[in-house]
């Protein structure tokens, strides 16, 4: 239903294994991009995203490892002939940058790109999917993202269909999708006549750099999915906290408090090499924490349960 697949999870700089920060969110035919780190474009390739689908990129804030990418990954698209259009969202810096690459290397797309300066607020919406931004307390203005898909029905059953003489088959995938459809008889059957009450939607939450707040709190309230950063650990405290951070353990607190099904922690210090201590911290104060590893995913199903594809299994 709903895949992210982890395409960059260092901090600050490239290691061996860990590009710089790049987050997809697949759905429906659409790639939605959170963040372009240095080479991201290779990523794209590894992970064969493809390069001519529907998409659109988000920038959290305008910092160096978190949009060096951007310049390099348009271009390959247009070396690959991509056609579709392209909205990327961001910090009003993000225009600035975008029209100085154009200026000084040539940048040109062969596709319409259109770059959005944004403010906290609901900045995209495709097929019942929303993308909202909202600041965290990073260095400057940084952005979160909520990822929100509203169902469009609730559980769908067949029983009433069959009652309603509904015939099995494309009317009743369209009836779960929320649609009104007209049998041959005349008669005009709703998705209420043939669905229960809505579920709860699915959630997925991107932090972004920053340090624990309030805002992010909220946002994170019941997603099925925090993807934190995780820059230090508790022993590195006063470096989070100067430099905008935060550790593992305060992003293991935030997703208890507001009740998330699973914490991907990313973006961690190279000091810390496979990340070890990292997850340690985080699952001593909430335990459904993974560290996300380069072109690991996770897909997040209709019904709310999440599957971890490890890098190994993914690129089969």
């Amino acid at each position: 239903m709903i895949e992210v697949v982890f395409l960059g999870t260092g901090g600050s700089m490239p290691t061996e294994g860990r590009n710089l920060p790049a987050i997809a969110v697949l759905y429906e035919g659409w790639a939605l991009l959170f963040d372009a780190g240095e080479d991201v474009q290779r990523q794209f390739e590894k992970a064969s995203i493809g390069t001519n689908r529907s998409m659109a990129v988000f920038v959290s804030h305008a910092h160096a490892d978190h949009l060096l990418g951007l310049p390099g990954l348009l271009l390959r698209f247009s070396l690959l002939g991509r056609m579709k259009p392209l909205s990327v969202y961001g910090p009003a810096e993000l225009i600035d940058f975008v029209r100085a690459a154009q200026k000084t290397i040539n940048l040109g797309t062969t596709f319409e790109t259109t770059i959005y300066g944004i403010e906290p607020g609901i900045v995209f919406s495709e097929k019942n999917l929303s993308v909202r931004a909202f600041e965290v307390d990073h260095r400057g203005f940084a952005l979160g993202f909520e990822i929100v898909w509203e169902r469009p029905t609730g559980p769908f059953h067949p029983e009433r269909a069959e009652q309603l003489g509904v015939p099995k088959g494309p009317l009743w995938s369209r009836l779960a999708e929320g649609e009104v459809v007209t049998l041959e008889d005349g008669r005009v059957i709703s998705p209420d006549d043939v669905t229960g009450p809505p579920l709860p939607p699915l959630k997925v939450v991107y932090s972004g750099d920053t340090r624990p707040c309030e805002s992010l709190k909220n946002a994170a309230k019941g997603a099925n999915i925090l993807i934190s950063e995780a820059m230090y650990t508790r022993e590195h405290a006063d470096l989070a906290e100067e430099r905008g951070h935060s550790t593992a353990e305060g992003a293991a607190m935030i997703a208890r408090h507001s009740g998330v099904t699973l914490l991907a922690l990313t973006h961690y210090s190279p000091r810390y090499f496979e990340g070890d201590e990292v997850l340690d911290e985080a699952r001593s104060v909430f335990p459904n924490s993974i560290i996300a590893r380069d072109l690991m995913r996770i897909r997040l199903a209709k019904d709310g349960s999440v599957e971890v594809v490890h890098p190994a299994e993914a690129l089969k």
